[in-house]
C-alpha cells in the first residue's frame, strides 16, 4: 500500500511538472507571438513610411516637371498650385483605390466581378468630374491652352515614371505612344 501511495504521488508530481512545463511553454509561445506581432507592426510602419517618402519624391518631381514645362509666371504659380494640388491629391487617391480593385483578389462569381466593374466605373466617373472641376477653376488662372498642355504634361510625366520603374525591374520600356 505504501508503494502504491508513493507511486501515485510520483505520477501526480510528474503530471504536475508536465502541467507546469506546458504552462511555461504556453507563456513562452505567447511572448514570442507578441514579439512577432510587434516586429510585423514595425515593418509595416517602416514600409508605409518608405512608400510615403517615394510618393512625396514623385510629387516633387512632378511639380518641378510641370513648373518647368508649363512656364508659369510667379503670379500664376501662386494661384495655380493650391488649386492643382487640391484636385490632384483627390484624383490620385481615387486612382489608388481603382488600382486596388484591379489588383485585389480574383473574382469568385460573376456578381463579384460585376460589382468590381461598377466600382471601377464609379471611380472613373468621379475622376472625370474632378478633372472637369479642376479645369474650370484653372482656366481663370492660366490660359485654356496651358490647361490643355497641363493634361499632356501629366500624361508625359506618368509615362516617364513608368518607364523608369519598368527599367529598374529589368523589363523593357513600353512602346512609343500612339499618335
Amino acid at each position: 500500500m505504501k508503494n502504491l501511495v508513493i507511486l501515485v504521488a510520483f505520477v501526480f508530481s510528474l503530471s504536475n511538472q508536465a502541467q507546469e512545463n506546458l504552462e511555461a511553454k504556453k507563456v513562452e509561445i505567447e511572448k514570442r507571438r507578441a514579439q512577432l506581432i510587434e516586429k510585423r507592426e514595425e515593418i509595416l510602419a517602416a514600409r508605409k513610411e518608405m512608400i510615403q517618402e517615394k510618393k512625396d519624391k514623385i510629387k516633387s518631381l512632378k511639380i518641378a516637371f510641370i513648373s518647368q514645362k508649363l512656364a508659369l509666371t510667379s503670379e500664376e504659380a501662386e494661384k495655380f498650385w493650391p488649386v492643382y494640388n487640391k484636385y490632384d491629391d483627390k484624383i490620385m487617391a481615387l486612382k489608388e483605390a481603382q488600382m486596388k480593385l484591379r489588383v485585389g483578389k480574383k473574382n469568385g462569381t460573376d456578381e463579384e466581378a460585376l460589382k468590381k466593374i461598377e466600382e471601377a466605373e464609379a471611380i472613373e466617373t468621379e475622376v472625370m468630374l474632378l478633372k472637369k472641376k479642376m479645369r474650370a477653376e484653372l482656366i481663370p488662372i492660366i490660359t485654356a491652352e496651358k490647361v490643355v498642355t497641363l493634361e499632356r504634361l501629366e500624361h508625359e510625366f506618368h509615362r516617364k515614371i513608368l518607364e523608369k520603374l519598368k527599367g529598374r525591374k529589368g523589363n523593357h520600356p513600353p512602346p512609343p505612344p500612339r499618335r
